[in-house]
C-alpha cells in the first residue's frame, strides 16, 4: 500500500511541476504573442488603407492606429460571438470587430476581416472598402492566414502579384458576385487579357489562373469572403 502511495505522490509532484512550468511559459509568452498579433493586424490595416495605384493613404497619416487603444477607437461594429455576419450563398464570414475610418474626402472607409474555407481550412482576409455613391469600392486586401493551403499552389495567395489581382474592384463588380475567371467561363484566357484586367474586375471577374496555375480553391475562398463583406456592408452601411 505504501508503495502505491509513494508512486502516486511522485506522479502528483511531477504533474504539479509540469503545470507550473506550462503556466510560467504561458505568462512569459502571452504578452510577446499579443504584441506580435497586434503589429501584424496594424500592418495589414495600413496596407489595405493605402491606394494601390498612387501609394498614398486614403486617410490622414495620424489616423492610422499605433496601439490597441487607438485601434479599439475605430471599431464600428462588434459581436461577442466573434462573427458579425455569415452568408450561406457565398459561404463566407465577417469577423468581429469591423472598423471604420474617415477618408480624406470625408467618406467612410470600412476595414473588415473575414474568411471562407480554402483547400486546407480557413483563408482569412483583411479588406478595405470605400463608400462611393450608392455602393462600395474595394480598395485592397491582405491575406493574413493561409497556413493550411498547399505550398507552391494556394499558399501563393498573398504574393504581391497575386493579391494585386484582387485590388480595385468597383461596386459594379459586386452586383452579381465576384468570381475567379475559371468560374466566370473566362478560360482559357483570351489574347491581350492583361490589358483588360480592370475591365474584368468591373464585371466581377478576378483573373488568377495565369499566376496561380492549378490553384482555384484558395482564390475562390478570397472572392467568397469579399462577396460576403460586400453583402454585409450593403445591409449595415447604407
Amino acid at each position: 500500500m505504501g508503495k502505491y502511495f509513494k508512486t502516486a505522490l511522485i506522479l502528483t509532484v511531477i504533474m504539479v511541476a509540469i503545470a507550473v512550468i506550462l503556466a510560467s511559459v504561458y505568462v512569459v509568452t502571452k504578452q510577446p504573442i499579443a504584441k506580435s498579433d497586434l503589429e501584424a493586424k496594424l500592418t495589414a490595416i495600413k496596407a489595405v488603407l493605402t491606394d494601390p495605384n498612387t501609394g498614398k493613404l486614403l486617410i490622414n497619416e495620424n489616423e492610422i492606429p499605433q496601439t490597441m487603444a487607438q485601434l479599439k477607437a475605430k471599431i464600428w461594429k462588434s459581436s461577442s460571438s466573434g462573427i458579425l455576419f455569415s452568408d450561406e450563398r457565398a459561404k463566407g464570414y465577417v469577423l468581429s470587430p469591423a472598423y471604420v475610418f474617415k477618408a480624406k474626402n470625408g467618406e467612410p472607409v470600412y476595414v473588415l476581416v473575414g474568411y471562407a474555407i480554402g483547400f486546407g481550412g480557413k483563408v482569412v482576409t483583411v479588406a478595405a472598402f470605400e463608400k462611393r455613391g450608392n455602393g462600395f469600392y474595394e480598395n485592397a486586401i491582405r491575406v493574413i492566414d493561409y497556413s493550411n493551403e498547399t505550398p507552391g499552389l494556394g499558399a501563393r495567395i498573398n504574393e504581391p502579384k497575386v493579391r494585386k489581382r484582387f485590388y480595385s474592384i468597383p461596386n459594379s463588380g459586386f452586383e452579381n458576385g465576384v468570381k475567379v475567371n475559371k468560374d466566370a467561363n473566362l478560360y482559357p484566357l483570351p489574347k491581350g487579357y492583361k490589358e483588360k484586367l480592370n475591365y474584368y474586375k468591373s464585371k466581377g471577374i478576378v483573373v488568377t489562373s495565369d499566376i496561380m496555375t492549378g490553384a482555384t480553391i484558395t482564390p475562390r475562398a478570397v472572392v467568397s469572403t469579399l462577396n460576403t463583406m460586400y453583402t454585409f456592408l450593403e445591409k449595415e452601411a447604407r
